[in-house]
């Protein structure tokens, strides 16, 4: 028998190979359309003739790879198809064989993943729903072959494509390293004990909470709010500066009680003190000394001190309660107004797109025209220009919206791979027709700025009072049961120790203290001004801003109900003008400029969509809402 050789790998082929690499790995991070051709041959430092040498167009290029991702599918067909096999078995071969492509390849679950939420009319969404349609008719198959109850074999097959949507996920957001190499074994152990016996729901419940990441986020706006509550540092930090304040309650209410202190003492009397009476030397004290004490301590009346601490403790608390609600309120309007703007390039990459669509549909009636002589080839250039001019812009938006949707995710704490899918619209109510006076006195009486700004001015108040109290008397109560033993043994007995228990009041009374306390009590004085001066221009600058968003989201408002019907008359525009263009009746021109002004309509339109919702943003912020 003639030996097999291994076919030879030439340089084109290694060629042909990094080229589907690169490309995966690009349209991984950017989906099949964020990419160009251009962009792949710099990436690769070829020409792009040369690129077009081995893939005729970029839907070759992108079909080349996707089928270069499917391979190891054919390779699992005959792994499961070998006689013998459990189900246990096939399964487990079914996830070792995925996981193992995922690590071999771990651009691939990305560009997957950009794949699967492509628009359904594209090539390639169509190329991956056959593909998911061919693999699970030969799992249904394998696993009619297994003799399974009734409607367990639709179960498992269910069960197959979350693991594997799990392990895409995984990888693309933990790295591939990060799957369990015994995971497959496990799972196709479960699943399989589940279908054999009528378990599969069970099984399903089992495994939810490993498979519940297996997707996209979908992140409406009040969704992205409550993430950033739980996950923004300042939010955090102003909550743990409320607890500390709670603290600081009981620290100054511990002023109150009495102070209860034990003291205890040991003396080894080395070399013994000594006096001389008569001519003769007499030595004082034993070897051993012992020596304790119980203390306690009551404040009678300190000149306010502790009640306006216990007093000033409570304000400072309900200060960190509205440093917490000013943080979030804060932190609500920054994610309200970034999730709009990332819609709002999400929305003008699609009117982007539209564009080059309808310019390249532009293209085509007039190509046609040409093969029927009715349009010259300047026409049919010109054209082609217009299509080339509209591509930048659809990748330099679709750029924008990745940017910030990043910038969104930092904000909500998220990994920058996290799968995000915002599911919000830019549709926001009208603003609301109160009178500025009743949004002023509103917003006085919840805006957290003004009212910590009020409890600023408390605080001082109460500070005069403190500073004061240092000119008044300091009365205490206290007694103290005390125990002494001297020894020249180890433990003193009855006759070498004694108990004594003594209590009384103590009075200070400040004299003299060089003007330090009645300098205190200016200063406390001079805050009080400042903090009232503070209270006043807070409540300027609220004013300031409610007018400034109520002017905002009006001039918002009015601009989106101008801006309702323009888009409407645009497109109905254009169809008219593409109507009288292919007749005859207007020119290349015409048909350019129609597309421009419905570009242009749906732009205008669109920002003011996203201005009136950011300005309702900031309304609620300077309400206090």
């Amino acid at each position: 028998m003639k030996p097999q050789t291994t076919p030879k790998v030439t340089k084109g082929d290694r060629t042909r190979q990094r080229i589907l690499e690169t490309a995966s790995a690009l349209m991984a991070e950017r989906g099949p359309d964020g990419v160009s051709m251009r962009e792949i041959s710099a990436k690769l430092k070829i020409t792009k003739p040369v690129l077009y040498y081995y893939f005729k167009s970029k839907e070759d290029l992108v079909r080349a790879a996707f089928m270069e991702g499917t391979k190891h599918f054919q390779e699992l067909h005959m792994e499961i198809t070998k006689p013998g096999l459990s189900l246990e078995d096939k399964l487990e071969r079914i996830f070792a064989n995925h996981l193992d492509f995922i690590k071999r390849y771990p651009d691939m679950p990305k560009c997957a993943l950009k794949i699967m939420a492509s628009p359904e009319t594209s090539v390639l969404s169509a190329m991956a729903g056959e593909l998911k349609a061919r693999n699970r008719k030969e799992l249904r198959l394998m696993l009619d072959k297994d003799k399974l109850p009734p409607h367990a074999a639709e179960s498992v097959i269910h069960m197959v494509s979350a693991v594997i949507g799990y392990f895409m996920i995984e990888a693309r957001e933990r790295g591939a390293e990060a799957l369990d190499k015994q995971l497959p074994a496990r799972l196709a152990r479960l699943i399989s004990a589940g279908a054999r016996h009528l378990k599969i729901a069970l099984v399903i419940l089992l495994l939810s909470p490993l498979l519940a990441s297996a997707g996209a986020v979908d992140l409406s706006v009040d969704g992205a709010v409550d993430l950033a509550m739980k996950n923004n540092t300042s939010v955090a930090n102003a909550e743990r500066g409320r607890l500390i304040y709670k603290e600081k309650i009981r620290e100054y209410w511990g002023g109150v009680y009495p102070q209860l202190s034990a003291s205890a003492q040991y003396t080894r009397n080395i070399e013994k003190s000594a006096i001389f009476f008569g001519g003769k030397k007499m030595e004082l004290g034993s070897d051993n000394a012992y020596a304790a004490s119980l203390d306690l301590n009551q404040v009678l009346w300190a000149g306010g001190k502790v009640r306006t601490g216990i007093n000033m403790a409570g304000i400072y608390s309900d200060s960190s309660t509205e440093q917490l609600r000013s943080a979030q309120n804060a932190v609500k309007k920054a994610v309200t107004q970034l999730y709009y703007s990332v819609l709002l390039t999400k929305t003008m990459a699609d009117i982007q797109k539209e564009t080059l669509e309808l310019s390249k549909q532009h293209l085509a009636t007039i190509e046609a025209q040409y093969k029927q002589g009715l349009a010259s080839d300047l026409a049919v250039l010109r054209q082609k220009v217009e299509v080339s001019n509209n591509e930048p812009a659809v990748t330099q938006t679709l750029n924008y919206y990745e940017e910030g949707l990043l910038e969104l995710k930092n904000l909500l704490g998220l990994e920058p791979d996290a799968e995000v899918a915002l599911s919000g619209s830019m549709s926001c109510a009208a603003p609301s027709a109160s009178g500025l006076e009743g949004l002023y006195a509103r917003a006085m009486a919840a805006r957290p700025e003004y009212r910590l700004a009020g409890l600023q001015k408390k605080l001082a108040l109460e500070n005069i009072t403190l500073e004061r109290a240092g000119h008044y008397p300091y009365l205490a109560a206290f007694a103290s049961r005390q125990f002494q033993g001297q020894t020249n043994g180890t433990v003193p007995d009855s006759t070498q120790r004694s108990l004594s228990l003594t209590a009384g009041m103590r009075l200070s009374l400040p004299l003299y203290s060089g003007g330090a306390v009645g300098s205190k009590v200016k200063q406390a004085g001079l805050q009080l001004d400042i903090a009232g001066e503070n209270l006043k221009n807070t409540g300027r600058e609220l004013k300031i801003a409610v007018k400034k968003a109520w002017l905002e989201q009006n001039e918002a408002a009015q601009r989106l109900g101008s801006q309702t019907t323009a888009v409407e008359t645009a497109r109905k525009a254009l169809t008219a003008t593409e109507t009288r263009f292919r007749n005859g009746l207007a020119g290349q021109l015409d048909l350019n400029d129609a597309t421009l002004a419905l570009n242009r309509a749906q732009t205008l339109y669109t920002q003011a969509q996203h201005d009136t919702c950011s300005a309702e943003a900031q309304m609620k912020w300077a309400m206090g809402e």
